[in-house]
């Protein structure tokens, strides 16, 4: 599916090679877009679009906004990752060695008033219905196209390639060395 046929995305910025001094190979470049928007807590939904076609979609609510949900896929290649980050990391690095565009859309959940239990009892928090909205981006896709998007591993039921497993596993070894 073309990111052309959606209707409620913003372009937050392009993938590009980290030319600076951090050891993450991916950064971020982002659009003309505040600092607010950047860092806000609300629940969102981001999609990865390669070329015009999106990739992957995805939803977080992580404190620091869509900059720090982005900075799990950037510095996937370090440290520790899961293999869903490190997996991104090196589709992303791969399309854009090619040449690719790789972009990232944002989607926000408005925040709503709504009771929260807790342990003791009850108390009216701001909420952001993120879960929903990304499983309801998710059908759509699917009601459409037939099929997940093709870096959503996880909700396709696919393993991940054999050589990005083992780059993962690799760089987990080198990891633990290091400790």
């Amino acid at each position: 599916m073309q990111i052309s046929n959606v209707k409620t995305a913003i372009l937050i910025g392009k993938f590009a090679i980290n030319d600076g001094t951090s050891k993450a190979r991916l950064k971020l470049n982002y659009e003309n877009i505040s600092k607010d928007v950047l860092k806000d807590d609300a629940g969102r939904v981001y999609l990865l679009v390669k070329n015009g076609e999106i990739m992957k979609i995805g939803g977080s609510i992580s404190k620091g906004g869509i900059k720090s949900t982005m900075s799990f896929y950037l510095s996937a290649n370090t440290g520790r990752p899961s293999i869903r980050s490190f997996g991104i990391n090196q589709l992303v690095y791969e399309a854009i060695e090619k040449g690719e565009e790789v972009s990232i859309y944002m989607i926000t959940s408005e925040q709503v008033s709504a009771p929260v239990k807790g342990l003791f009892g009850s108390e009216t928090l701001s909420i952001s219905a993120f879960k929903e909205m990304e499983e309801k981006c998710l059908a759509d896709y699917v009601a459409i196209s037939g099929r997940f998007p093709a870096w959503n591993y996880q909700e396709s039921g696919r393993p991940w390639e054999q050589y990005i497993q083992e780059a993962h596993a690799i760089i987990l070894t080198k990891s633990a060395k290091r400790q």
